[in-house]
């Protein structure tokens, strides 16, 4: 089998930079906006503490969970299922793999410990 890189010239099957496939795009799409939850989450909750109170709950943390544990299972099915093996995608799959392990046993333990936000 083989693909095409940029100028059109031919090249071996999985050693392009960027995806090659519409999954292998969305998943690093989804990686974007998991990552960025983490910082635009926080942003809200100290910016609508006072008006809304739901933001200064467990919710916001949960949320940012679920988004990264998403786009941890998207970039790893991407990979392993789907053959999708961009470098960019092995690299985003490596980094977020325990990232989202991490978040995840952290915002869990949060919950059962019964942590008050604010």
């Amino acid at each position: 089998m083989e693909t095409r890189v940029s100028g059109g010239k031919p090249g071996p099957p999985g050693k392009s930079f960027g995806p090659r496939t519409l999954a292998g795009r969305l998943a690093l799409a989804a990686a974007g906006v998991a990552l960025a939850s983490w910082v635009v989450l926080p942003l809200i909750t100290v910016t609508y503490r006072h008006t809304y109170p739901i933001t200064d709950t467990w919710i916001m943390p949960v949320i940012g969970v679920v988004l990264l544990d998403v786009a941890t299972v998207l970039n790893l099915l991407c990979v392993w299922r789907w053959g999708e093996r961009s470098r960019l995608n092995v690299i985003t799959t490596v980094l977020l793999v325990p990232t989202a392990l991490l978040f995840t046993l952290i915002v869990i333990g949060e919950v059962l410990g019964g942590a008050q936000c604010g």
